[in-house]
């Protein structure tokens, strides 16, 4: 148990389970997908290629780290070469 939980009341819990699904339907509703119930969108991952739903090494490239990975193995290769 977290030591700094707060207590939410269902209301709170309801209302942001609202708001998910209603986004996730707004979403597949864009797509043209068809869903029975909108309690599926609930749980589980839409994705989709907009900016906000894409892969952050997409949007902002790779980060420092990475690149500095990328650069060192390039390094070796060219010596490795020679």
């Amino acid at each position: 148990m977290k030591p700094n939980q707060k207590n939410r009341y269902r209301a709170y819990f309801r209302h942001h389970r609202k708001r998910v699904i209603q986004r996730k339907k707004r979403l597949s509703a864009h797509r043209g997908w068809v869903v029975k119930f909108d309690g599926v969108f609930s749980k589980g991952k839409i994705h989709c290629s907009c900016w906000m739903c894409s892969n952050k090494t997409k949007r902002l490239g790779y980060p420092k780290s990475e690149l500095a990975r990328i650069d060192n193995c390039q390094e070796q290769l060219q010596d490795y070469r020679f």
